[in-house]
């Protein structure tokens, strides 16, 4: 199935965003009211005044003449809308004072915290605009969280430090519906820069962000939607120093109380510069975030594009993401996803001086103590579509938990160049579809403890040609050999694939891959002769030759002056019991293994195949000192990334690594067992020196 086949209807994101406007066009200029645009006189009472005024007389325009003006939280209401004009600054005050504390949230803890800068508060049909400059001016914010931050990290209070250094938002909605903020640029936040709560029907539209402006800041997210639904941002362009658009929910034992989710948000043809994350879901989760539209985003120079993140108490299900044709350039991680984001923070721990102490009421919020199960969140029916990446260093790093995998992850239409593909753990039932990833490591992403997840790496793409023929005993029967030690087994329907690689610490490359590589057909033997860097200078040779007596092979694998601690890697499946057609080969495609059945008898197995009531078998003798697993074989990206893929696969071969040394030889043996052939290990070495004798004789 392709992306748009599997994806919902989304008809409900045309209802996202404002539904009115401010209509009243009558206007007040602050400076009717007092204010003085010097930067110096504090104008917040003056301000306040006009936005009372114009609110008490059915609604209108509140604005200002050119100029700076210098204010402490303003509180706009019902039928204004707040114009800050061309070549007209705002400028927040540095004195915390001028931000009175209220009810409010954040970072997911509902607390007493000051006032914004601008605060919309149960309100509606509200709209903050204009071509001009908010400047929080939130430097001496940040210096004061960098000391606060130093202290309580050397007594252990990490968890709390964002909590007790109180900083002021640039601009706040709350508990409030149809508000728009639209065209304004702001710069250097002192904590997060709007903030989206508890809210409904409200529009972000080109606003611009600049926080860091004169440094980088701490928590100097760009735009937060917290706890709301019916969201519209789009035409945004951020420059921060943390989440750039961020969705959030509550956290721990205080967002599970609450329990209301972030839902229907549409973030549309955005901008991300610097900061923490293109798009973040997180790690603020307890509520459930879920329907959500990101659509034609770009990233330059974000750390992460796209983020999931919660803590293993916090709770709440994040799904129904879809987020398609994004573009991303100089981004250190493209996909992020952990249930276990950044514990010193996550965690709350109070330190024993602390005990039989009074402490604050949100420190007992954040030490509330949250049950395993309604603790655990979850991942689930994520879509990523359309993605454009360059010069970015991991594709993905991905970790779920063994009781919440992530789930049902769908990536389509994806091209992407990266130094290294990335990690996966604990995953089930993903899928893949149109996969384009250039890793400059050449090494393949790493899956582990996961189910169903089929990372595609053009395994499937890649055919190997097979030139080299040797006859089985029946006339129809044929073993196809590849230009390097790869075989068919054509009997005549496909009976199985056999290749080989080499596995060095944790490092892998298919025999097919090797810098030299000469190949010699003799009659029925086809001798081949490998060397690589890898080697350091030795030699690896293979002598394989089609059986006398039964449709089969039999194979001799040497090695002079090799390191010692080179590993011989063997796979075999792909019995897929039919004739093939022309155009196919008898490469070990995953569709070739779906119905194999293997029965493991030490170092001997059988293969079972075929229709259920018309089974056939193929029989196999390996060397003994073979480690042999039952694998995936979607994943065949290198060697080890096949042996170490697991056995919860719907594709599944045998994949198997053994030492091999220098001067020693190892003999193999696939054969269709008969009368006249029925073999162990220990006659493998007498086998394979008659069959070459009776080549050497009929020469």
């Amino acid at each position: 199935m392709t992306y748009a086949s599997r994806i919902p209807e989304l008809n409900w994101v045309g209802k996202t965003g404002a539904r009115n406007l401010p209509k009243n066009n009558r206007s007040y200029n602050v400076t009717d009211y007092g204010a003085v645009g010097d930067g110096i006189a504090m104008n917040t009472k003056a301000i306040q005044k006009a936005i009372d005024e114009c609110a008490g007389n059915g609604g209108g325009t509140v604005t200002f003449s050119p100029g700076k003006y210098l204010t402490g939280s303003v509180y706009l209401k019902e039928g204004v809308h707040f114009i800050i004009p061309k070549r007209t600054t705002l400028l927040g005050s540095t004195d915390l004072k001028d931000y009175p504390e209220m009810d409010t949230r954040v970072a997911g803890i509902e607390m007493q915290w000051p006032s914004a800068l601008i605060n919309i508060l149960g309100q509606k049909n509200v709209m903050v605009s204009g071509e001009g400059v908010v400047h929080a001016q939130g430097k001496v914010f940040w210096a004061s969280y960098w000391a606060m931050r130093k202290d309580y990290e050397a007594k252990g209070l990490r968890w709390i430090v964002d909590y007790d250094c109180k900083r002021p938002r640039t601009l706040l909605v709350s508990e409030s519906s149809d508000v728009t903020v639209k065209g304004l640029t702001f710069r250097q936040a002192g904590f997060w820069t709007i903030q989206i709560l508890y809210s409904s029907y409200c529009t972000v539209d080109g606003v611009i962000i600049q926080n860091n402006v004169g440094g980088h800041g701490p928590s100097t997210d760009g735009v937060d939607i917290d706890s709301s639904s019916y969201i519209l941002v789009e035409n945004c362009d951020i420059d921060c120093n943390d989440d750039n658009f961020c969705l959030k929910s509550g956290r721990d034992a205080d967002g599970l109380r609450v329990n209301r989710p972030t839902e229907y948000i549409v973030i549309r043809n955005c901008i991300s510069r610097a900061g923490g994350g293109l798009l973040t879901c997180g790690s603020e989760t307890s509520g459930g975030i879920r329907h959500v539209l990101a659509e034609g985003l770009k990233a330059k120079g974000t750390t992460v594009g796209i983020r999931l993140k919660s803590a293993m108490n916090r709770g709440g299900t994040t799904e129904h993401i879809y987020i398609r044709n994004v573009e991303m350039d100089n981004v250190r991680t493209v996909f992020e996803a952990t249930m276990n984001w950044n514990p010193s923070y996550s965690y709350s721990t109070l330190p024993k001086e602390y005990a039989n102490k009074e402490i604050p009421e949100h420190w007992r919020k954040m030490l509330e103590e949250v049950e395993p199960d309604k603790g655990m969140p979850y991942f689930n029916d994520i879509y990523l579509s359309g993605f454009k990446v360059r010069n970015s260093k991991t594709f993905m790093s991905v970790e779920g938990s063994e009781t919440s995998l992530m789930k049902n992850f769908n990536f389509s239409d994806i091209d992407a160049n990266v130094d290294r593909i990335g990690d996966v753990r604990y995953a089930r039932d993903w899928k893949f579809d149109n996969i384009n990833i250039k890793a400059k490591n050449r090494e393949p992403v790493i899956i582990k403890n996961s189910e169903n997840v089929h990372f595609p790496s053009g395994v499937e793409a890649i055919e190997t040609d097979f030139p080299y023929t040797l006859n089985g005993v029946n006339k129809e029967a044929k073993i196809k050999g590849a230009a390097h030690p790869e075989f068919s087994f054509l009997l005549p329907e496909m009976a199985g694939n056999l290749k080989f690689g080499i596995v060095q610490g944790q490092s892998s490359i298919w025999l097919g891959d090797f810098k030299v590589k000469n190949v010699k057909q003799s009659g029925r033997q086809l001798t081949y002769r490998l060397s690589d860097p890898v080697l350091k200078g030795g030699e690896i040779t293979v002598n394989a030759v089609a059986l006398s007596s039964s449709n089969g092979l039999i194979i001799e694998v040497s090695a002079v002056k090799i390191p010692d601690d080179i590993f011989l890697f063997w796979s075999y499946g792909g019995a897929y019991g039919e004739v093939l057609e022309k155009t196919g080969n008898g490469s070990l495609r995953p569709v070739y293994c779906k119905y194999n059945v293997f029965s493991v008898e030490c170092r001997a197995f059988t293969l079972y195949y075929g229709q259920s009531m018309k089974l056939k078998t193929i029989n196999a003798v390996m060397p003994v000192s073979s480690e042999i697993r039952l694998s995936d074989a979607y994943m065949q990206q290198s060697p080890l990334s096949f042996f170490e893929s697991g056995k919860k696969t719907d594709a599944p071969a045998l994949a198997a690594v053994l030492p091999l040394k220098s001067g020693q030889k190892e003999y193999f043996c696939i054969y269709r067992q008969n009368e006249k052939a029925d073999y162990n290990h220990y006659m493998l070495p007498a086998l394979f020196r008659k069959e070459t004798a009776g080549i050497i004789k009929s020469e």
